[in-house]
């Protein structure tokens, strides 16, 4: 949630005149009290870092001024100034991972057997909590990705929770992914029930080959069918990616990528891709992903990469 939060940050900080863009940055704090929560502390370690006021997104009656060119070449002191601020904020909000019983770190998969013989192995950067009781094995995927093999038991079903959404099975193989805007299910043997606290989401049973995207914000499941081989292809170091958007895709990444990825144009990751990357090389697939959509890297210090769309040539627009 804080990753969406610098996010929305570094976009309203270098379009401050852009009222659609406030305007959108509204909406997305008013849809979750979680999104309010981490735009406040994201907006207090920029101010006490930085001393630079807080951004306070325009109404929709006011209308931005004509941009002036001296307004829009920021210095270079507030440039470093604003780096400084969000590496602070990459201190102090990376590191506080939800309390977890088995998690990974950016880069690695881990293989986690548990106390029934089934079988998890966790995607970059992915943690979950396990609780079994005498008739009920229920497991919480706190963040990432994670490959389920369950051993079969009727008396005693497996769960699986990601935030509202629930993946109930007695014996089966599948994939879990936990992102800031949905929850992913694929199959890849056997069958499972996909549901959510709300009661809201009603499909029939998933089976092999079956997959549904579940938005956290709303709207319809999405439900298609994937090759098996392509079932949490993640495993074998793959990112598969068939005409999804390119903020996704960047998303996916961040799990891999040494350092803090930061979008700063909306426009840019919204265009779509389809593509195949190398997960064992997370920067190279980061160029692969972009630079035909027009994207291009800037890196602001050690920890942090903006990615922005391309200028155009002088003389070119």
């Amino acid at each position: 949630m804080w990753q969406a939060a610098m996010d929305w940050l570094l976009q309203c900080n270098a379009e401050p005149d852009n009222v659609l863009l406030h305007q959108a940055h509204a909406r997305w704090l008013a849809a979750d009290e979680r999104h309010a929560a981490a735009w406040r502390k994201v907006q207090k370690v920029w101010m006490l870092s930085a001393g630079i006021d807080p951004l306070e997104p325009p109404t929709a009656h006011q209308v931005p001024a004509a941009p002036r060119m001296a307004a829009r070449r920021r210095s270079w002191p507030r440039r470093a100034l604003a780096a400084s601020a969000l590496a602070a904020c990459v201190l102090l909000l990376v590191g506080r991972a939800p309390p977890a019983d088995y998690s990974s770190t950016a880069g690695e998969h881990r293989q986690v057997r548990l106390s029934d013989g089934s079988h998890i192995e966790l995607g970059s950067d992915s943690a979950i909590r396990v609780a079994f009781e005498p008739g009920a094995r229920a497991v919480t995927l706190l963040k990432g990705q994670a490959f389920f093999e369950v051993s079969h038991d009727a008396a005693r079903p497996f769960t699986v929770q990601a935030e509202d959404v629930k993946v109930t099975v007695t014996g089966t193989a599948f994939d879990v992914d936990l992102s800031r805007s949905a929850v992913s299910v694929a199959v890849q043997s056997g069958s499972v029930q996909v549901r959510d606290r709300r009661g809201e989401l009603a499909v029939p049973a998933l089976g092999a080959g079956d997959s549904l995207r579940v938005g956290l914000n709303q709207g319809p499941a999405q439900r298609s069918r994937v090759q098996l081989e392509q079932v949490a292809a993640w495993r074998q170091w793959q990112l598969l990616v068939n005409d999804r958007p390119l903020a996704e895709v960047i998303e996916q990444l961040r799990a891999y990528y040494p350092g803090v990825l930061l979008l700063q144009d909306r426009a840019l990751g919204q265009r779509r891709i389809t593509a195949s990357l190398n997960l064992r090389s997370p920067g190279s697939a980061l160029q692969l992903a972009i630079a035909p959509l027009g994207g291009q890297l800037t890196q602001w210090g050690p920890y942090i990469t903006v990615i922005r769309e391309r200028a155009a040539p002088p003389g070119k627009k």
